[in-house]
């Protein structure tokens, strides 16, 4: 009997030896995997930032190019048309970037998830075109019945097609994959065809001018869906027709209406802010006013890049039983926050310095910079929690929240704008935001609330199970 139990120990000893490389390679596998994903995180932030270099930069070279030559009516009509045909590309797309991130994200990448996944891609892609049609009839009423000018009429029709394009697009299933830098390297493509298109534009008719800057945009939007797809189809993602049910069609309809409300209140918001400032403050003050928000936009457009990385982790870490809570949604963000701190302090900091040079040229503008650098964190704050409400698919409660920013926004707006001036817009940025994340916050504590308290009445239900 003792050499029995000798044997037994010695065995156990020889298995628990055994265990211990493979929980050594196991540690290891996992840094590895770590590295991999955050090496994926920072290659695709790197490639987000040079898309936005390559695309808006080519433009603003062009732009400064006209403007000392002195083609301001080439340059006002542009502006234009042109930030009319993105909000139309951003009214196409409502939201689909996102709702298809979110169904890879869940969905996995096996056979049946990629069935799945082109019937909610095709689904998606219906109620897109319909949404182009919808922006493109209201454009063409607009260009032939309300404007009548040669180059406006030139414009969208040859701007249309780029419009329906779009209804195609693969972010979201790129997002999806990890390979938003992808998608930012191919979105400047539009950008940069934009530029051509306004160099060659210049010293042209106003028919012409506008013939060719719409025809470059459609081609500019046509080269990034196929570049798109080419990536895709390399990596082994064959585009695949599925019949769209009824109820899919339905659910996508109003994902994408609610997910509008990510974009319009912002819209109005900004636009409000730019009535006032015109009605009661005058040129100077909305310029360095509209100044101050491009380079708070810039920084935030860096931070959106980031959020669309941490975008697929953010899905799965919301995915687990109990994990809704607001301290989950800051950890999977949790690069997001940090470049947000830095970037707002960074900016302060720096006009900072240069605000209390009062012989500097830029001072009144860097002393508005600094006013509007806090904003830069509490947007990135708003744009966490609502990318978590994406996560859960909770788009209504997005739309809700977004409303209720808007409203508070432009009210404070216009009840401090007498009193403190521009800086009543700082306050309105605020109460945009805040009001925002607390609309979110109320909704995550809620639904964690009664996750656990579905989780204790499952426990019970067991418990007396157990007793019976």
């Amino acid at each position: 009997m003792p050499e029995t139990t000798s044997a037994c120990s010695k065995t156990k000893a020889a298995g628990s030896a055994a265990l211990i490389p493979s929980r050594a390679d196991a540690r290891i596998a996992g840094w590895l995997r770590s590295a991999h994903a955050a090496r994926q995180r920072l290659l695709n932030i790197a490639f987000l930032v040079v898309g936005l270099g390559l695309g808006q930069g080519s433009i603003f070279i062009v732009q400064t190019t006209l403007v000392a030559a002195g083609e301001y009516d080439l340059l006002a009509a542009f502006g234009t048309h042109y930030s009319f045909a993105i909000l139309g590309i951003l009214l196409v797309d409502a939201g689909a970037s996102t709702t298809l991130a979110t169904a890879v994200a869940r969905i996995g990448i096996g056979p049946d998830g990629r069935e799945q996944f082109w019937r909610i891609f095709c689904e998606t892609s219906v109620i897109r075109l319909v949404f182009a049609a919808c922006v493109g009839a209201a454009a063409l009423i607009y260009a032939f019945g309300i404007a009548g000018d040669g180059f406006t009429e030139c414009y969208v029709a040859l701007a249309l097609p780029g419009l329906l394009v779009w209804a195609i697009n693969a972010v979201g299933l790129l997002d999806g994959l990890r390979l938003s830098g992808v998608s930012g390297l191919t979105g400047a493509a539009a950008y940069i065809a934009a530029a051509i298109g306004l160099c060659l534009a210049a010293h042209r008719s106003t028919e012409t001018a506008g013939a060719i800057l719409g025809g470059v945009f459609s081609v500019g939007y046509l080269l990034t869906v196929g570049t798109q797809w080419i990536v895709l189809w390399r990596r082994g993602w064959f585009p695949q027709v599925s019949a769209p049910t009824q109820a899919g069609l339905v659910r996508a309809f109003k994902d994408g209406s609610a997910m509008l409300f990510q974009l319009v209140p912002g819209q109005i918001n900004m636009r409000v802010q730019l009535v006032l400032s015109a009605a009661y403050l005058g040129a100077e003050t909305t310029a360095l006013f509209i100044y101050a928000k491009q380079v708070v936009t810039a920084f935030t457009q860096i931070i959106g890049f980031v959020l669309r990385v941490e975008f697929p982790g953010l899905v799965e870490r919301l995915s687990a039983a109990g994990a809704h809570s607001p301290r989950s949604v800051l950890d999977a963000q949790k690069l997001t926050f940090y470049c947000a701190v830095l970037f707002a302090f960074g900016a302060a900091a720096v006009a900072g310095v240069a605000a209390a040079l009062p012989g500097f040229s830029l001072h009144r503008a860097t002393t508005m910079i600094l006013s509007f650098a806090p904003t830069i964190l509490t947007m990135s704050l708003s744009l966490m929690m609502i990318q978590a409400l994406a996560a859960l698919g909770a788009y209504g409660a997005i739309a809700a929240a977004l409303t209720a920013s808007a409203v508070a926004g432009v009210v404070v707006s216009y009840l401090l704008i007498g009193l403190i001036g521009v800086y009543a817009f700082v306050a309105g940025e605020f109460a945009f935001h805040l009001v925002g994340i607390y609309g979110v916050l109320r909704y995550l504590r809620r639904t964690h609330r009664a996750v656990a308290t579905s989780a204790r009445n499952h426990r019970a239900l067991l418990a007396v199970g157990e007793e019976v």
